[in-house]
């Protein structure tokens, strides 16, 4: 058992952190969902909900079994396969697909480790289609669908670009309905949040941009570490392995962060 000393070092370390870093703003997809589903009554010709289906890439919305928009399109009645931003018959422009994750919706593997070159000009593909001014002469119907989408296709892409924001999407698509936050389980180790600390504070301290390269190199250096780490813990299906591992990524991310600002030409 750890002594009252050791205890009261780890609280003080847990206070100072806390202090120093800001923690990652959570994502917004779950309540766009909720504030751009169609009220009752309104929903487009053809799009009406059926069943109690629910996005599965979105624990919140499974919580409270969200209705989704039929896979039927609403001017021809034919079915798009998914992704299906356009219908395959009449070519009209599609409401959002609540039922489709990130992956699915930029046409990629649901994983953690990606192409992001692949991710980059998929991202590009789709607003190209999707941009309104490809719509100025369609119905009023299309043109909020292309506003909602390229928006949706951007949230997916920001998501999906840095390993962090990928890496806790992940988490809540594989551990439905369990946090993905774990605090605790990353400030149960003393050694790494002294060593978070010091870094911190040699950034603080920085005098040069010699000194300040020299954080961002052990920076990078333990990022690339926990990195190969979460990619092993999702290969080998143990999401749960990997939420520790992003915690820590989140604090040494934090730190990133502000070297990059320290870095910028003032």
């Amino acid at each position: 058992m750890p002594g009252r000393r050791e205890l009261c070092w780890g609280a003080l370390l847990r206070v100072a952190l806390r202090a120093a870093l800001s923690p990652l703003p959570s994502g917004g997809r779950c309540r766009a969902l909720f504030r751009s589903a169609p009220p009752a009554g309104r929903w487009p010709r053809g799009a009406e909900p059926r069943g109690r289906q629910v996005w599965a890439g979105c624990p919140a919305a499974a919580r409270h079994s969200l209705r989704l928009y039929s896979a039927a399109c609403w001017r021809c009645g034919a079915a798009p396969e998914p992704p299906g931003f356009f219908c395959p018959s009449c070519r009209a422009l599609q409401p959002a697909d609540w039922r489709l994750d990130y992956f699915q919706l930029l046409g990629l593997p649901r994983r953690y480790r990606l192409d992001t070159e692949r991710l980059q000009e998929s991202h590009r593909r789709l607003l190209r289609a999707l941009h309104p001014d490809n719509f100025g002469q369609s119905t009023e119907a299309e043109r909020r669908y292309s506003e909602e989408q390229s928006a949706l296709v951007n949230e997916a892409y920001a998501a999906l670009l840095r390993p962090l924001s990928r890496g806790l999407y992940l988490l809540q698509l594989e551990l439905p309905g369990e946090p993905v936050a774990a605090e605790d389980e990353a400030d149960a180790d003393p050694a790494f949040l002294s060593a978070v600390l010091e870094l911190n504070e040699r950034l603080a301290e920085a005098e040069s941009q010699a000194d300040i390269r020299r954080v961002a190199a052990s920076v990078e250096e333990r990022l690339l570490e926990l990195d190969e780490q979460v990619v092993r813990a999702f290969e080998q299906s143990r999401p749960r392995d990997a939420r520790p591992l992003l915690q820590r990524m989140k604090y040494w991310n934090s730190i990133g962060d502000r070297v990059k600002e320290r870095l910028l030409p003032r």
